[in-house]
């Protein structure tokens, strides 16, 4: 096992994730750098989640347990509040982590003082890791990052981010705009002067399930994202404008996780005449 610590909290939330926390928490294990702790809040699971946590006994769990279902954002708030270290890095108990992702994320960050965020792409993956569906495509630089969530697009991916603390702790998440949290509290970072930039590896491998929050899109959630981006950023977004990416997003993730190569190129076609832009953003940067 790596003895290799580092100022490092990973907070994230549980909720009915029993079936993936193996694989989780050994790839947390595995790691190049082991985190200061290992945070997991579980929100009210009803299933086996509590049991598995329990059969843990590394000196760097910390395992949080909420009598009642809370919520994703006040459950992460409750590990964040929690945390002691320097960073904390944000993922979810049902995806995997790269075993280098703490140490690049981390010796980053101290090396380049003047970045509060950082990021990294990331493979979508279908149950298990032999069942790939594609990849992310962030932006790198933190103007890009900026001007992303300025025109209410997300500039970093949620589960990829070891950010510095003062930043989480200080604006924390806000429940009532789940499931836009993340748009939300990385807009009110970036307002606030924080810096963010991403690598360009794919750190995570994200899952993709029935119950992932990648696997669907309200309209509700794209509404509630240009809400936010229109209060934080002082804007006012066209409602016809919030459709045409609404629009977009949908087909764009039917084919993104449809199976038959001819739904597939269907689909993106329809993404596409949508918003041409935003599909030749997401295959060649």
């Amino acid at each position: 096992m790596n003895e290799q610590s580092c100022d490092v909290s990973i907070v994230c939330a549980n909720y009915n994730n029993g079936k993936y926390l193996h694989e989780f928490i050994s790839s947390v294990i595995n790691s190049t750098f082991l985190p200061k702790e290992l945070i997991i809040v579980d929100d009210g699971s009803t299933d086996e989640s509590k049991e598995i946590l329990q059969t843990y006994k590394l000196p760097y769990l910390k395992v949080i347990g909420l009598g009642r279902n809370e919520g994703f954002a006040n459950a992460l708030n409750h590990g964040i509040n929690e945390a002691t270290s320097k960073y904390i890095l944000r993922v979810d108990p049902d995806d995997i982590l790269d075993k280098k992702r703490i140490e690049k994320q981390f010796m980053f960050l101290e090396s380049n003082c003047g970045i509060d965020l950082i990021g990294s792409n990331v493979v979508y993956f279908n149950e298990n890791l032999f069942n790939v569906v594609g990849s992310s495509n962030f932006p790198e630089e933190g103007p890009d990052i900026y001007k992303r969530y300025v025109n209410g697009e997300h500039g970093l991916l949620h589960g990829t981010v070891m950010g510095k603390s003062t930043f989480f702790k200080k604006h924390l998440y806000r429940q009532n705009n789940v499931p836009a949290e993340d748009y939300d509290i990385f807009s009110r970072m970036m307002e606030d002067g924080a810096k963010a930039q991403n690598s360009l590896e794919k750190l995570t491998f994200v899952r993709i399930h029935v119950n992932s929050v990648s696997n669907s899109l309200p309209f509700s959630t794209v509404k509630m994202t240009y809400q936010l981006r229109d209060e934080i950023f002082k804007s006012k977004t066209p409602f016809v404008k919030i459709i045409i990416n609404y629009l977009s997003l949908r087909y764009y993730r039917k084919f993104y996780f449809e199976k038959q190569l001819l739904k597939r190129v269907v689909f993106l076609g329809i993404s596409s005449a949508f918003r041409p832009d935003k599909v030749i953003r997401k295959f060649f940067g």
